[in-house]
């Protein structure tokens, strides 16, 4: 994960507000958090990667977006992102590069990456393409290592997926027999995240008894 300058009065070639972009991004969070959670699997890190683009296209019109629109295919798009590394839009371009492998079934690419977009920028993207990574692996069968990325958002009341999180974890300890902690997890998903609750519930139903 790159660190955050302090950024200049007056953003320079190849630069562009970190600080702003966040700010926006996490307003446009607060804003739409039930239009968000009520979507299907990936719809946050789709929404925010959306809306985030839509702001820095205005914001960064005369600097990172020439280059990042010039990137008009997807290993030209690849090689602008590893070029730009630490930048948020660096993390954007890894997000839609993931999304675009895994709508491919190409799990192993889409892997590689959303790791590659969760170390290029900040919250809330980062979380975005983490939850993407954790339902990448997931669809690889590396189940332990998806659950070490959702335990510790599962873990966090400040994580915006959360929910998504527990869900998942509870799908998965599910699957390998441990039906209380299933029920546990689905049981602590707060009733205003009403998308991945339903969903726990619906999964509850599944599960035998404990």
């Amino acid at each position: 994960m790159a660190n955050k300058t302090s950024q200049n009065s007056e953003a320079q070639p190849n630069q562009v507000d970190i600080q702003d972009i966040e700010n926006q991004i996490i307003m446009i969070w607060e804003k739409n958090r039930g239009l968000i959670l009520g979507g299907i699997g990936f719809v946050f890190a789709v929404f925010i990667g959306y809306q985030g683009l839509k702001f820095m296209e205005a914001r960064a019109e005369k600097n990172l977006q020439e280059g990042y629109q010039s990137a008009d295919n997807t290993d030209a798009k690849a090689t602008w992102a590893e070029d730009e590394a630490g930048t948020a839009l660096s993390g954007f371009a890894y997000k839609e590069l993931g999304d675009e492998a895994f709508a491919a079934g190409d799990y192993a690419k889409a892997e590689t990456y959303y790791r590659s977009a969760a170390e290029s920028t900040e919250t809330p993207v980062d979380q975005a393409a983490t939850m993407a990574l954790a339902v990448t692996l997931i669809a690889q069968d590396k189940n332990a290592e998806a659950k070490e990325i959702l335990q510790p958002i599962a873990e966090d009341s400040t994580a915006l997926a959360q929910a998504e999180a527990k869900y998942r974890l509870a799908s998965l300890v599910g699957e390998e027999g441990d039906v209380q902690t299933a029920l546990d997890l689905i049981d602590s998903i707060d009733e205003q995240d009403f998308f991945w609750k339903s969903r726990g519930d619906t999964l509850k139903e599944k599960l035998p008894e404990a």
